[in-house]
């Protein structure tokens, strides 16, 4: 749900990655861990988005989705 409300601007981006922050240190998403600290929100990439939108209306696979989260984890966008 986060996913498309997100898509959708009805959740902001820190709301969603928080989400993806708690299935990542929950082993709910797999995602090597390279980096720690505080996420730097301001600066995900407009098409993560269309992916969210993608993925809530399964578009795209979760492998697809989770491909897209991983980059933005091994760009420091997403600290875990």
């Amino acid at each position: 749900n986060n996913a498309g409300w997100w898509a959708q601007d009805q959740i902001t981006d820190a709301d969603f990655v928080t989400g993806i922050e708690f299935m990542i240190q929950n082993d709910i998403i797999k995602i090597p861990k390279m980096s720690s600290g505080e996420s730097k929100v301001s600066q995900i990439p407009s098409w993560i988005k269309n992916n969210a939108g993608w993925w809530a209306q399964d578009s795209i696979s979760d492998s697809e989705f989770v491909a897209g989260i991983e980059f933005l984890v091994k760009t420091g966008i997403i600290r875990i």
